[in-house]
């Protein structure tokens, strides 16, 4: 009859024996997680000893193969691991700000006493729903994504077999009122808006403004821009860096953007080329940033924003945003005839297909996307309204 194979955590019969009248030995095979056994063995002076050191030291075994998780660890713990791993995979400081968020505002508080095994999905399921109702669908929809990070953490380290978030409903964020671009007849009188409006120039922002419409850049990517990310002879900027807001350090330079597609050399317009010579030459004695705050320390992307929607009433767009000027970049290379790809392209989306992120240069949006912005931007406004005429007879 065969003998049955020794699981992979469990060792087989102690055997002892005694080597001399005061040493005894107790001996084993262990079978270790890469399937293989070894013998285990422990001396002391009677056979009780050698067989109780050698039952310790199986322990001591047993639990460096299994890990520190276990089904009894808690979601505090569990948390806390979770984060530590999200850190050594260097995460974004804005996606850690966010986990950290969840789990040590939301889920530690609440949830934090029961065990991994006991975070069955239905009680996931309520804590979510609680969460939900409480603090929002945006506030869920992190707990999410925390949890199911932190469950899948222990799956992986066995113990538990399966993540219950998977089972979990998915959660529906409210529709935001989807940011409108400025349209193209009212840009000139809009960016004359801008310009006379005193708080604005006060902050140093209409630049910024008119910067972001000929770019196409993200609030953030303009923020963190520096002149080493500039080349005046080819008409080019290279976006190599976003300005984020981390808790205990303030606004950093986070020297990656915010996905690899949005790494990209662009070339620009010669107005907005022109408006970067004009900056650095007043600024290049303070800093090599492009856009910094009155003090020259780096601008920080919630308070640019802050401080244009506490100014859109005025200029007469109520839902100007930050993002309504990105919108309105896509809108003119839209009407001047670019490709889907095209503008995707040069405001660094990461679609509209994989197949164009692979094969795609890595200087991207290039002298047609440049020129077609120069032109929207300096035409007559006469023109639109003959082209919107001649389409709609």
């Amino acid at each position: 009859m065969v003998r049955p194979r020794t699981e992979i955590g469990t060792y087989g019969t102690i055997k002892t024996d005694q080597l001399t009248p005061t040493k005894w030995r107790a001996r084993t095979r262990y079978r270790f997680q890469d399937g293989r056994l070894r013998q285990i063995e422990r001396i002391a002076p009677s056979e009780a000893k050698a067989t109780q050191r050698l039952k310790v030291a199986l322990k001591t075994i047993e639990k460096e193969q299994r890990g520190s998780l276990k089904p009894s660890t808690s979601l505090r713990v569990l948390g806390q691991m979770f984060l530590d791993s999200r850190r050594d995979l260097k995460r974004s400081a804005g996606t850690l700000e966010t986990y950290g968020y969840a789990v040590n505002v939301h889920i530690v508080p609440s949830i934090g006493s029961l065990s991994v095994a006991e975070a069955t999905a239905e009680r996931l399921q309520a804590f979510l729903t609680r969460i939900e109702q409480e603090s929002g669908p945006g506030a869920a929809k992190n707990c999410r994504s925390a949890l199911s990070g932190m469950m899948g953490l222990a799956v992986r380290n066995d113990a538990i077999q399966v993540n219950p978030v998977r089972s979990l409903e998915r959660i529906n964020h409210r529709k935001k009122r989807a940011s409108k671009a400025i349209p193209y007849e009212d840009l000139q009188a809009f960016l004359t808006a801008v310009r006379a409006d005193k708080r604005l120039t006060e902050l140093d922002v209409p630049d910024l403004i008119e910067f972001m419409i000929a770019s196409g850049l993200r609030v953030g990517e303009a923020c963190a821009l520096d002149i080493t990310s500039v080349n005046f002879a080819c008409k080019q900027i290279t976006v190599e860096a976003t300005a984020v807001r981390v808790a205990g350090q303030g606004v950093v330079r986070q020297t990656y953007p915010k996905t690899n597609k949005s790494h990209r050399t662009i070339t620009i317009p010669d107005t907005a080329i022109a408006l970067l010579k004009r900056r650095h030459k007043r600024l290049k004695e303070a800093t090599t940033l492009l856009f910094p705050t009155l003090t020259m320390t780096l601008r920080d992307p919630s308070n640019t924003q802050r401080q244009i929607r506490e100014r859109r009433e005025q200029l007469g767009y109520p839902e100007l945003s930050t993002h309504s000027l990105r919108k309105t970049t896509a809108t003119l290379l839209d009407r001047a005839g670019l490709s889907a790809t095209e503008i995707a392209d040069y405001l660094g989306h990461e679609n509209p297909s994989m197949t164009q992120d692979v094969y795609m240069n890595t200087v991207r949006g290039g002298n047609k996307a440049a020129k077609a912005l120069e032109k929207q931007l300096t035409d007559p406004v006469s023109e639109t309204h003959s082209s919107t005429n001649q389409s709609a007879e």
